[in-house]
């Protein structure tokens, strides 16, 4: 990230905590809903509607990188089903915005070329093979092992992502374990009590009573030893720790962050789909769309990177310096020229 770039999220940052003024500082991307897998927990796949094509993505980004936009977390479906995807990663790049993605893996080793200008790249993981594969299909895992490896190789920031469900409550020692090999980090996350983009009921949601006791012991170990591989705050994992029951809250991430769906949609995120309106079809700007999005009270948040937000606008300390931390390792040890 250019200096630049720092000043300006800095300065969002204190005017949303002091002003309340929305600045789209983080963006997820939902590219597509496309999937070539079949996750027990997801539903996302059976409900693809028209996307953006590539010419409507650039333009969308060419706003953001106005408005201020430092960094696109693109996410699906699977994004690396889309032929475009590494075009996109290259203006964003040229626009100077950071990007990451959320992938299953299964395509990063034959997109490999195309993801060099990527900051971070997210796999899924759930666990040792045999549970992993049961959630999301036979060969996904070390798929996903390779995906993460040949990344690392080529210096983009790998993350390991995992839902926690029923069927994984006593993998945390393997994850932190294949962390601390891969020099990366977990974030956890616990699975939704309805299919991930549907209406039926999850089946792969973990047991509460088991839930709450693998959080407390995550907890433990991020203040610990193995703290630098747990990229969840203290502060946020005591809120997780409150799932399926969670807390109303007043969404402060909706002042720096929103979420725009494959076909142009604008929300505030996944789970709250309160919009602001369409864009990408000549009829609405990003800033307009971005702008008419309310601040709201909602229980529904349990995805680890806005209950994040979150905490870090409602100045939770620790969450400042477990951001801070992960900001200070990528600007003095990360961050390539012109990046």
């Amino acid at each position: 990230m250019r200096l630049s770039g720092k000043i300006t999220a800095i300065n969002a940052l204190l005017k949303a905590r002091v002003f309340n003024k929305k600045t789209p500082l983080l963006v997820t991307w939902e590219i597509t809903r496309r999937c070539n897998v079949r996750c027990k927990y997801c539903s996302i796949w059976d409900d693809a509607p028209e996307e953006l094509d590539t010419t409507q993505i650039f333009s969308i980004i060419r706003e953001l990188s106005l408005l201020g936009t430092q960094v696109i977390h693109f996410t699906g479906g699977e994004p690396l089903l889309r032929s475009d995807f590494g075009q996109i990663l290259e203006y964003c790049y040229k626009k100077g915005i950071l990007t990451s993605l959320n992938s299953n893996g299964t395509l990063v080793s034959s997109r490999i070329d195309e993801l060099m200008t990527l900051q971070v790249l997210g796999v899924s993981i759930d666990g040792p093979e045999e549970v992993h594969d049961k959630v999301r299909g036979a060969g996904s895992y070390k798929k996903a092992m390779e995906a993460l490896a040949i990344a690392r190789d080529r210096g983009i920031q790998i993350r390991l992502l995992t839902v926690l469900s029923k069927y994984n409550l006593d993998a945390v020692d393997f994850l932190l374990d294949r962390a601390m090999e891969l020099d990366a980090s977990v974030v956890f996350q616990p699975a939704t009590e309805l299919l991930l983009g549907g209406e039926g009921r999850n089946l792969t949601a973990p047991e509460v009573e088991r839930y709450h006791r693998v959080i407390e012991q995550i907890i433990v170990k991020k203040r610990g030893r193995q703290a630098r591989y747990i990229a969840n705050s203290v502060s946020a994992l005591k809120f997780l720790y409150d799932w399926p029951d969670m807390k109303m809250i007043r969404c402060l991430a909706s002042l720096i962050s929103c979420r725009i769906e494959s076909d142009g949609r604008v929300c505030i995120c996944f789970r709250n789909q309160v919009r602001g309106a369409t864009i990408g079809d000549g009829r609405q700007s990003v800033k307009d769309a971005f702008m008419k999005i309310p601040l709201v009270y909602c229980n529904k948040c349990c995805c680890a990177s806005a209950v994040e937000l979150n905490c870090l606008l409602s100045l939770k300390f620790d969450a400042i310096f477990n951001t801070w931390r992960y900001l200070l390792y990528r600007w003095l040890f990360r961050d390539g020229e012109g990046q």
